[in-house]
C-alpha cells in the first residue's frame, strides 16, 4: 500500500507542470514596464531611454545611502522589528535607505555650512559613506535570503505586475522637464521656485545658508540636499551651463521617482500582521494612486516624506525596545527635516500611537531624539534670522510675528500666512469637511471617477460634473474594507491604524491649506486597513483586484492630456514639453531671432519679475518670490520710473524680464504687488529701458537696461 502511494506521488510529480519560481516576476516586470513605456511614449521612446541614463546620478546617491543606512541599522539586523517582516532582508534595505538618505542630507548641510560644496568634498562624502557601510553591506550580501525567490509563483502574486503601468507612467513623466507637466501643480512651479533652484544657488554660493529673495530657502531641505549632491557631482565631472541644468533636473527627478517607489515597496514589507496577497493589494493602492505618480515624477520632497511616513508608522506600531524608540526618533527628525508639514502628518500620529499604547518612556526618547536630529535646521534658521533683539526663529517663516521675522515686515508675514492657510471661503467646519471630500473622494488624482474613465483626454472634471460621476472608483473598495477592518478593531493593528488615519485627517483639516497633495501621507494607513479588510472576505478581494486593475490601466493615460502622450504624438508646438529637453530661457522666449545668432552673453545679469524660471537661466539672475521683499515694485509703487531704472543699473542688471501671465496669477492668489503693470514698465522706457529687438511671447517682456 505504501509503495503504491509513493508510486502515485512520484507519477504525479513526473507529469505535473514545472514550478515557476517567484524570481520570474523580476524579468517579467522589467519587460512589461518597458513595453508599457513604449506604448506611452511611442516614437519618443529612444529619447525617453536616453534621458533615463541620468539615473546614473541618482544611483550615485542611492547606493552610498543604502550602505550608510545598513551600517546605521546593523545593531537591529536580528531584532524582532526586522524579523517580523515577510522579507526581513528587503525590509531592512528599505529602512536603511530611509536612514541613509536622511543622514546624507544632514551631512551635505554640514558641508555647505563649512563652504565645502565645491571640488572633491561631496564625492568624498559619498565615498566615505560607502566605505562606512561596506562591512554591513558585505554581511547582508553573504547572508541574503535567496529562498524567498525560489518559492512557487501563484496567480495572486502575479497581481503585482499591475504596478508596471503606473511605474511606466512615472518613469516617462520623469523625463519631461519641470514646467512641462501636471497642471494641478502649476506645471512644476515649486520645483522651479525652490526645490531645484535652491540647490543651484547653494552650489553657486558654496553655502547652504538661506539666500536673499527666496523665503523657501529657510525651510528644512533634507531632500534638496540630495539634489545639491547631484549638482556637485555633475560639476565635478566638468559640466556647466545647460548641460549642468539638464543633468541636475533629470538626475533629481529620477532620484525622486526611485524614492517614491521605495515608499510603495515599504508598504508591502512593513512588519504588520497581514498576509502576502493583501500586502500586494496595499502596494498597488499606493503605487496606482495618481497623486503618487504626480509627486513622484517631479523633483519634490513629498516622495521622501511618504517614505518616512510609512517606515516611521511601521516602526511605531512595533516600538517596544529602547532601540526601536531611538530608531523612531531619528526617522521623525529626518522626516520633519524634509518638510515641516511632516510634523503634523507624521509626528503627531506617531505620538498618538505611543500614547495609545502607554509607551511613555519611549515617547520621551522619540521626542527628544527627533528634536536633536532636526536641530541642525533649527540652528541654521536661528543664525539666519538672528537680530540684536531676537535670538532667531528656529522654524522661520512660521510664527514670524512671535518668534522673529528676519528682514520681513508685517505685510509680507501676513501675505505668507494667507498663502499657506485655508482659503477664506473654507474656514468654517462644514466648509473644511466639504473640502476634505472634494480633495479625496472626488479628486481624480486620488482615484478617477466614471467621468474621468470615460474621457481620458481631459485633465480635469468640468465644473458641472455631478459628484457621483466624480466619485473615485477605488473608494468603492476602500470603504467596505474599512468597515470590515472596524470589525477587527482590537486585532491586526486595526484600531491603531484608525487612530493614525483620524489624526492625519484632523491635522490636514486644521493645519494645512486643504490641498489634496498634503493628504497623501494618509494613504499609508488606508492601504494597510484595506489589506486587513480584504483579508477577511474573498469576494471583496476579487472586487478590490478588479478596481485596482482599472485604476492601474487609467494611469497609462495620465500623460495624454498633459503632454499629448499615449494614443497621440507629443505636442511639438508646446515649448518645453519635448521629452528629455529643458527650457533654456531666455532664448526660448525669443521667437524670430536667427538661430545662429547669440542674443545673450553668459555674463549677462537678468532681473525677473513674476516668472519662476530662474533655474533655467545660465547667467546671473536676481529674483524674489511673491513672499519676499520686491524692491523694484516698491520703487514703482512710489511712481518713480527713473529711480527704478537707476536701481536696476546699480544692481548690474542687463535685462529686465517680466512674465505678466505669472504676475496676474500670483496677484490673484498671493497678493503680488499691484505696481508691476505694463504701464509702469512702459514708463521706464522713457529713461533708457528698451524692448528686445526680436519678437517675444506676448505675455513676456524682455527689456534691455542701459549701461550706467
Amino acid at each position: 500500500m505504501s509503495q503504491r502511494e509513493q508510486y502515485r506521488r512520484s507519477t504525479q510529480e513526473l507529469f505535473s507542470a514545472p514550478k515557476r519560481p517567484a524570481w520570474i516576476l523580476i524579468p517579467a516586470g522589467i519587460v512589461l514596464t518597458f513595453l508599457l513605456m513604449a506604448l506611452i511614449a511611442g516614437s519618443e521612446l529612444p529619447q525617453v531611454l536616453l534621458t533615463l541614463t541620468n539615473a546614473v546620478w541618482a544611483i550615485a546617491i542611492l547606493a552610498p545611502a543604502f550602505m550608510l543606512g545598513l551600517a546605521a541599522t546593523r545593531p537591529l539586523r536580528n531584532s524582532a522589528l526586522i524579523a517580523s517582516s515577510p522579507w526581513p532582508d528587503g525590509w531592512r534595505l528599505v529602512l536603511s535607505a530611509a536612514i541613509g538618505l536622511g543622514l546624507l542630507g544632514l551631512l551635505t548641510l554640514l558641508l555647505g555650512s563649512l563652504h565645502l560644496l565645491i571640488g572633491w568634498f561631496p564625492a568624498a562624502l559619498l565615498l566615505v559613506s560607502a566605505a562606512a557601510g561596506y562591512p554591513a553591506t558585505r554581511e547582508l550580501a553573504i547572508g541574503w535570503n535567496r529562498q524567498i525567490w525560489q518559492r512557487e509563483l501563484s496567480r495572486r502574486h502575479a497581481l503585482v505586475l499591475l504596478a508596471c503601468a503606473p511605474l511606466a507612467c512615472m518613469l516617462v513623466a520623469g523625463t519631461l522637464p519641470a514646467g512641462a507637466l501636471w497642471h494641478t501643480e502649476g506645471y512644476g512651479y515649486d520645483v522651479q521656485e525652490y526645490h531645484l533652484q535652491l540647490p543651484k544657488q547653494f552650489l553657486d554660493n558654496n553655502s547652504t545658508m538661506p539666500v536673499e529673495g527666496n523665503i523657501y530657502s529657510y525651510f528644512p531641505l533634507n531632500m534638496e540636499m540630495l539634489y545639491v549632491l547631484i549638482g556637485a557631482l555633475v560639476r565635478l565631472c566638468g559640466m556647466s551651463g545647460t548641460t549642468f541644468i539638464y543633468s541636475l533636473v533629470f538626475g533629481a527627478q529620477i532620484l525622486h521617482v526611485l524614492i517614491t517607489l521605495l515608499a510603495a515597496v515599504a508598504v508591502a514589507l512593513a512588519p504588520l500582521r497581514i498576509r502576502i496577497p493583501a500586502r500586494i493589494l496595499a502596494f498597488l493602492v499606493v503605487i496606482s494612486t495618481p497623486w503618487t505618480i504626480v509627486i513622484g515624477s517631479l523633483a519634490y520632497n513629498d516622495g521622501a516624506v511618504l517614505l518616512f511616513t510609512i517606515v516611521a508608522l511601521a516602526v511605531a506600531l512595533r516600538c517596544r525596545t529602547r532601540g526601536d524608540a531611538l530608531l523612531l526618533g531619528i526617522l521623525l527628525g529626518l522626516a520633519v527635516g524634509c518638510k515641516m508639514t511632516a510634523g503634523v502628518m507624521i509626528a503627531l500620529p506617531v505620538a498618538a500611537l505611543l500614547l495609545a499604547r502607554r509607551r511613555w518612556t519611549n515617547l520621551a526618547v522619540v521626542a527628544t531624539l527627533a528634536m536633536v536630529v532636526y536641530s541642525p535646521w533649527a540652528l541654521r534658521s536661528m543664525v539666519a534670522t538672528h537680530t540684536p533683539t531676537s535670538i532667531g526663529n528656529p522654524i522661520f517663516p512660521l510664527f514670524a510675528h512671535t518668534l522673529g521675522m528676519d528682514d520681513w515686515n508685517d505685510e509680507l508675514a501676513a501675505r505668507f500666512d494667507r498663502g499657506h492657510t485655508a482659503p477664506a471661503n473654507q474656514q468654517s467646519p462644514m466648509a473644511r469637511i466639504g473640502a476634505l471630500a472634494d480633495q479625496s473622494l472626488l479628486d481624480r488624482q486620488f482615484s478617477p471617477g466614471v467621468a474621468a474613465l470615460s474621457d481620458v483626454q481631459d485633465s480635469d472634471y468640468p465644473s458641472q460634473t455631478p459628484w457621483p460621476m466624480r466619485f473615485g472608483i477605488i473608494w468603492l473598495a476602500v470603504l467596505p474594507a474599512l468597515a470590515l477592518a472596524m470589525l477587527r478593531f482590537s486585532r491586526n493593528d486595526s484600531g491603531l491604524l484608525f487612530l493614525v488615519f483620524g489624526v492625519q485627517v484632523l491635522a490636514w483639516l486644521t493645519c494645512t491649506q486643504l490641498q489634496a497633495r498634503f493628504l497623501l501621507p494618509a494613504i499609508a494607513p488606508l492601504a494597510w486597513l484595506l489589506a486587513i479588510g480584504t483579508d477577511a472576505v474573498e469576494p471583496l478581494r476579487l472586487w478590490t483586484r478588479s478596481l485596482l486593475a482599472i485604476q492601474a490601466v487609467f494611469c497609462l493615460f495620465l500623460l495624454r492630456p498633459e503632454a499629448g502622450l499615449f494614443l497621440g504624438p507629443v505636442d511639438q508646438a508646446a515649448p518645453g514639453r519635448l521629452i528629455g529637453q529643458v527650457f533654456v530661457f531666455p532664448e526660448d522666449w525669443v521667437i524670430n531671432h536667427p538661430p545662429l545668432v547669440s542674443i545673450f552673453s553668459p555674463s549677462d545679469t537678468f532681473y525677473l519679475e513674476g516668472t519662476s524660471k530662474a533655474l533655467y537661466f545660465p547667467g546671473h539672475v536676481i529674483y524674489n518670490t511673491v513672499f519676499d521683499e520686491n524692491k523694484l515694485a516698491d520703487i514703482l509703487d512710489k511712481s518713480a520710473p527713473a529711480a527704478a531704472v537707476a536701481w536696476l543699473q546699480k544692481q548690474g542688471v542687463n535685462y529686465l524680464v517680466v512674465d505678466f501671465n505669472e504676475v496676474d496669477r500670483l496677484r490673484k492668489t498671493y497678493g503680488f504687488p499691484a505696481s508691476i503693470t505694463p504701464m509702469a514698465i512702459m514708463a521706464m522706457e522713457k529713461y533708457g529701458l528698451t524692448p528686445l529687438e526680436y519678437q517675444t511671447a506676448p505675455e513676456i517682456w524682455i527689456l534691455r537696461v542701459p549701461a550706467q
